[in-house]
């Protein structure tokens, strides 16, 4: 009787135990698939951010956005300047901005085409200078074969210049100069657009400061 409960006691045990050996089986298997399936997630994962990567390099660049020329780039001009003592004007050669100031007060942002910066004939010379006698509603040069409308001179008395995008002989707009708009593009003065340099030539007066920096 006591062998019998002996054998029944071992089987017990041993039934126990292959059962353990199962279930430790069973876990490990668990354990490989799920880190299996995390691996090839982050294999995935990185597939994709790769294939991001190279769809983005081969893109081709997004086209600037193109200033409107035609209109006032800074919205409703201001009014009433007579009544602001000190007016001046601050151009950013950095962000292509002309702003129109009183004092620190910036009354109207417009967009800007300052010198190329390749070389000292086509920069922008920076500085302080102020608003000359010289202006007129058209000029035109044959050795750079453009011209432009509303010019006015801030440096040299006519070489440097508040004026329009370029255009030709004709009075027709370059398109593919005026298209820069915003961007460093002319041979050292300020290109405008149309309204804008019309603007400045009827309301700036002679002596404003002009800040280029």
């Amino acid at each position: 009787m006591k062998k019998l409960a002996m054998f029944l006691l071992l089987l017990v045990l041993c039934l126990s135990m292959i059962g353990c050996s199962h279930e430790g089986n069973a876990s490990d298997q668990k354990a490989k698939s799920k880190t299996a399936t995390q691996n090839q997630n982050t294999k995935q994962k990185t597939s994709d951010q790769q294939q991001q990567r190279k769809a983005k390099a081969e893109a081709p660049p997004a086209k600037p956005k193109v200033v409107d020329w035609t209109k006032p780039t800074g919205g409703s001009y201001p009014t009433n300047l007579s009544d602001d003592k000190d007016l001046w004007i601050d151009v950013s050669v950095e962000k292509q901005r002309a702003y129109i100031k009183n004092d620190d007060h910036t009354l109207y942002t417009m967009i800007v085409s300052t010198g190329l910066d390749t070389k000292p004939d086509d920069s922008t010379p920076k500085g302080t200078y102020h608003i000359q006698p010289e202006k007129g509603t058209w000029f035109y040069s044959n050795g750079e074969k453009e011209g432009a409308e509303y010019w006015v001179s801030w440096k040299n008395h006519g070489e440097f210049l508040f004026h329009t995008v370029p255009m030709d002989a004709d009075k027709k707009i370059i398109k593919s100069e005026a298209e820069k708009l915003g961007h460093k593009a002319s041979h050292g003065c300020v290109r405008l657009s149309i309204p804008d340099a019309k603007w400045i030539y009827n309301t700036i007066p002679t002596n404003t400061k002009v800040v280029i920096e």
